[in-house]
């Protein structure tokens, strides 16, 4: 790995667990057992490394998203792969979210930006499930397609919780299949529902064990 992807890689791990502002560069450097001149000459400053750190998550994400696409038959197939995705992914601090918005202006437009982009993604995502029949015909895909990207912040939030009465693979997994579940055809429920029976048994075997 080279030297840039290590620093973005490291401070991915740092930032997603105590934010951003709480991190120096003198911790970023200690941690990857570097000097700070050496990530002073790959980047200008942190929110240069934070927007490398963000693009590298946005070109990730649309691979995944696009390999999906081009390699699953349906879009509740879809859906289903990527809340499995989701659950094993790693738990992102509040604070990292909070310190772009009131610290990190360039990386924030970023994300905004990110976000309108990812919308109509999901608009054509949406109604090409509506022509394969999993989705209902009278769903507002503008709506949907912003539910999805805001539900996010819910998962955000309650990273801030002390002691929460669930893990947030349960929150994130709990509120996507009840949302995609919500918006499909009988046709799409019923995939839905072999699933979570499927899950079912393997947790029953997996508590028999």
């Amino acid at each position: 790995m080279e030297i840039k992807e290590r620093i973005i890689a490291k401070a991915g791990d740092l930032f997603f667990q105590y934010g951003i502002k709480s991190v120096s560069m003198d911790e970023m450097a200690f941690s990857l057992g570097i000097s700070k001149r050496t990530i002073y000459e790959n980047f200008k400053d942190k929110e240069e490394i934070l927007l490398s750190l963000l693009m590298d998550l946005r070109d990730k994400r649309r691979h995944v998203f696009d390999s999906l696409i081009s390699n699953t038959p349906n879009v509740v197939e879809i859906f289903i792969k990527i809340i499995e995705i989701q659950q094993s992914a790693p738990i992102c601090n509040a604070k990292f979210f909070e310190d772009i918005q009131k610290y990190y202006p360039h990386a924030n437009e970023f994300i905004e930006n990110d976000v309108d982009k990812n919308k109509e993604s999901l608009v054509k995502f949406l109604q090409n499930g509506i022509r394969q029949g999993y989705i209902r015909e009278d769903l507002n895909v503008e709506v949907t397609a912003f539910l999805v990207e805001q539900s996010s912040s819910i998962y955000i939030r309650a990273t801030s919780l002390e002691k929460p009465p669930f893990t947030f693979a349960e929150l994130f997994y709990t509120m996507m299949i009840n949302f995609v579940r919500g918006i499909l055809t009988e046709k799409g429920i019923k995939i839905i529902d072999d699933y979570l029976a499927q899950q079912k048994e393997k947790n029953r075997l997996k508590n028999d064990e």
